[in-house]
């Protein structure tokens, strides 16, 4: 079911579209999307992954259906038009996989799943365009296949299976979005354009992904010249990069930095302003996801433009507030970091 065959979204995406213009085209306080991580079981054992726990304490964890079902019915009546779905890998359960979208009532989201590929079979990918998801994002690291395999803890046609899964979704009438890493490590690397070239040959759009500067990426530090290099792929490739204007046809503006506007959900209901700030701002369980939100855009560093993303290129905020990376099961609390100092207007409890 695509997106502009679901009128409650385009209902939705019209809405947050005229808001964002007036707001001189800059992110607001619109709540645009949740990412949910379900359950961290995998099939895979990646170098780069920022969810995976050594111990794997929370193997099991999940919410319920139902607190899902009641989580997508505050985000529609909140606007919030986009659910992104990932884990671990949520093709090693398909039977769970599927009660979860259909707990979320697709009719009313643009719904996405991020994926390592390997399990995305052509019937899985019809069973999942059926069930209403509009959009897969494939993990890769380019096209060297050698290279992508080992950094998927050495897993046998990775790679190959990644390319087949894009062709599978393509074929099911999906968007297929690779999902690209980018960083000083490869913003040169011939390898980088030829995934590029690859990926704009099929008529696939590229999702970048910033390396941040922690775990695997700790040393990894963009500079100037390679947000140059980025800025000029922008213009050269249908690719996006989630501060970017989206509907900008000059791919020039920058909408700005997305915490909050698109939270992060764990396992346990923890709600992160981000996949990759481990900053939490309210669970699930115990408030009203308005509630949380609301907290979060009250603190000046997500509710006020930031031009940069936070994560990724703010190295001052995260050597303040974010010392020790930790993982998605262990976020800081953001009513203990942050001071009155910190907030747009007194945060109350």
């Amino acid at each position: 079911m695509a997106m502009m065959n679901k009128p409650r979204v385009v209902e939705k995406v019209r809405k947050f579209m005229k808001a964002q213009k007036k707001n001189d085209n800059k992110v607001g306080k619109l709540p645009r999307a949740i990412t949910l991580n379900y359950n961290n079981v995998c099939n895979f054992n990646c170098e780069f992954c920022f969810s995976a726990e050594k111990n794997n304490a929370h193997l099991n964890d999940c919410l319920s259906f139902e607190e899902i079902r009641h989580l997508a019915d505050q985000a529609d009546e909140l606007g919030i038009w986009e659910i992104v779905l990932t884990g671990g890998e949520l093709l090693v359960a398909p039977d769970k996989l599927f009660k979860l979208i259909d707990a979320f009532k697709p009719e009313r989201f643009q719904m996405i799943i991020i994926s390592n590929g390997y399990l995305m079979t052509k019937e899985m990918a019809r069973k999942l365009a059926s069930k209403g998801i509009d959009c897969v994002g494939i993990s890769l690291s380019g096209m060297d296949e050698a290279k992508h395999n080992k950094e998927r803890g050495g897993v046998k046609d990775a790679h190959k299976k990644a390319l087949e899964a894009l062709d599978n979704v393509h074929a099911a009438g999906m968007a297929a979005w690779p999902n690209l890493i980018f960083g000083h490590h490869n913003s040169t690397d011939p390898d980088l354009y030829a995934c590029l070239d690859y990926a704009k040959n099929k008529g696939y759009t590229t999702y970048f992904m910033m390396a941040m500067p922690f775990g695997t990426w700790k040393d990894n530090i963009m500079d100037a010249n390679d947000l140059k290099i980025l800025a000029d792929i922008r213009k050269k490739y249908d690719c996006c990069f989630d501060t970017w204007d989206m509907y900008d046809p000059k791919k020039e503006r920058i909408s700005g930095c997305w915490t909050v506007n698109r939270t992060y959900i764990t396992p346990l209901g923890d709600v992160l302003v981000c996949p990759y700030i481990n900053i939490k701002i309210g669970n699930i369980k115990e408030q009203s996801l308005k509630e949380i939100l609301d907290y979060g855009f009250s603190i000046k560093y997500f509710g006020n433009y930031s031009p940069m993303c936070i994560s990724a290129h703010n190295r001052e905020f995260r050597k303040k507030y974010l010392p020790d990376a930790g993982n998605i099961f262990t976020p800081r609390d953001a009513h203990e970091i942050f001071g009155k100092e910190d907030y747009i207007e007194d945060a109350k409890e």
